[in-house]
């Protein structure tokens, strides 16, 4: 069967110029590579690379490239997400058939770090069916005169959850995939009594299937040299401990960037990032003092240069990964920021994708920093701390997930129904319909090795 796909990975920040690779079928003579709903490139045959430009902005698109035949027509096409993290657990449903009848819908669940399954649900027009030990269902007959909707979640042993939609249609179960994705948005009001009507994007209602108060994930990227001064700063409070919701993981990222090599791959860099702590079903709740007084070691050395944006953008990825409430908190330091990206450029882009980012000096005032990074809060006094953790606290308790009927990016870019008291934490800068060609913005990638070019940090 002709098919395309697509060989380069792009699965963390990507901008500039890119190589994009891919492996077509015999009967493939031309294929068309689309970004962000334009021609990128245009290929006619071997090697079937091409060199695509990402422009200068962080912004989430899609790559697209679609594959022709020798008259023109459409044989396959295969996309790809860039500035988006891929989510870390996936579910499909497979419809087995006897004769052109739909007999049976099995589940296949895959998690990145292949966590086993442990549990998962399967409606069919809201109605549970019984799933075995597979994960396999029998299906009742259906109306072919009817459109039928499959809804399974999946459960996995370190608890996230893999959602998927199936509608079938017609005599013949011809299927197609309606995508759930995460919406975070936060309460102007009250919950809203029923979501009918709600969201919408380029003027098309979207289905919202559910309202939940996830639990939420707070990453804070701090320079290692600010943990003394820190330290001083909890003994003037007392030593309290500014503990968050119950329902809260911590994580802390260093903006120290250190490499890493793999047989066979570039020089890479990552920065270091702690073990998560709190969060429901955690004895150890989850507390403001722990990720201003936890240390890396080692040391980084006098030296070493600081990336407060670079890992700044890094924790907006990893911290819209599983669908949940979520802040990204920068705790500055003195030192000079020799990120590849630009401060401004990583706030834009976790404004695009929905992160919210709390930006806090233990030195004092910095408005030399407002054009950078917008409002920076003072926490140099133990009452300015105690009071932007609580800031810190109240917002998340707002923050709801939404799961809407729709791609990420559309879903990315929902507008709400001013009456259902619900805001969308995403400000994007691209509509849907529009290309992001022309989005503000500068910087370079966040590079692997600059001679070929700019890939993602981890």
């Amino acid at each position: 069967m002709p098919q395309v796909v697509i060989l380069s990975l792009f699965l963390g920040l990507v901008t500039g110029m890119q190589t994009v690779a891919l492996r077509v079928g015999p009967a493939v003579k031309s294929v068309r590579i689309e970004l962000g709903g334009r021609e990128a490139a245009r290929l006619t045959g071997e090697p079937w690379t091409a060199k695509v430009d990402f422009g200068t902005a962080l912004v989430p698109r899609e790559l697209v490239a679609i594959a022709y035949d020798g008259a023109g027509k459409e044989l396959a096409r295969a996309s790809q997400l860039t500035n988006l993290s891929p989510p870390p657990a996936e579910l499909d449903i497979i419809i087995h058939a006897e004769g052109q009848r739909p007999a049976e819908a099995e589940l296949a669940g895959r998690h990145r770090i292949h966590k086993h399954a442990e549990a998962a649900t399967l409606l069919l027009d809201g109605k549970e069916l019984k799933l075995s030990r597979s994960f396999r269902a029998k299906l009742p007959p259906l109306e072919p005169s009817r459109t039928h909707v499959l809804s399974a979640e999946m459960r996995f042993e370190d608890g996230l959850v893999a959602r998927r939609d199936l509608v079938l249609e017609g005599e013949f179960s011809r299927d197609t995939g309606n995508e759930l994705s995460a919406v975070l948005v936060s309460l102007t009001g009250s919950e809203p009594s029923s979501l009918e009507g709600c969201f919408s994007a380029g003027g098309t209602a979207l289905r919202a299937s559910a309202i939940e108060k996830t639990d939420a994930l707070v990453i804070m990227v701090k320079d290692p040299d600010s943990r003394d001064l820190l330290a001083r700063l909890l003994l003037d409070a007392n030593r309290r401990e500014f503990t968050l919701d119950a329902d809260t993981t911590e994580r802390m990222l260093w903006p120290v960037a250190r490499p890493f090599n793999a047989p066979g791959e570039p020089v890479a860099i990552a920065f270091p990032q702690s073990n998560d702590r709190g969060g429901s079903g955690s004895r150890t709740p989850a507390t403001v003092s722990w990720l201003l007084t936890l240390g890396l070691f080692p040391r980084p050395n006098a030296n070493e240069p600081r990336q407060y944006a670079d890992a700044v953008a890094v924790a907006g990825m990893n911290a819209r990964e599983r669908g949940q409430r979520r802040a990204v908190v920068l705790l500055l330091g003195k030192k000079t920021d020799q990120s590849l990206y630009a401060a401004r450029v990583v706030r834009r882009y976790l404004e695009e994708v929905g992160v919210p980012l709390l930006v806090w000096s233990p030195d004092g005032p910095r408005p030399d920093l407002a054009e950078s990074w917008g409002p920076v809060e003072d926490v140099s006094t133990a009452p300015a701390l105690m009071a932007a953790s609580a800031r810190l606290e109240k917002m998340l308790a707002q923050q709801r997930i939404v799961w809407l009927a729709a791609d990420p990016l559309t879903a990315l870019r929902a507008q709400t129904a001013e009456r259902c008291g619900l805001t969308p934490v995403a400000h994007p800068s691209v509509k849907p319909g529009r290309s992001a060609d022309n989005a503000d913005g500068h910087g370079v990638g966040c590079a692997r090795n600059p001679s070929v070019g700019p890939e993602p940090c981890q």
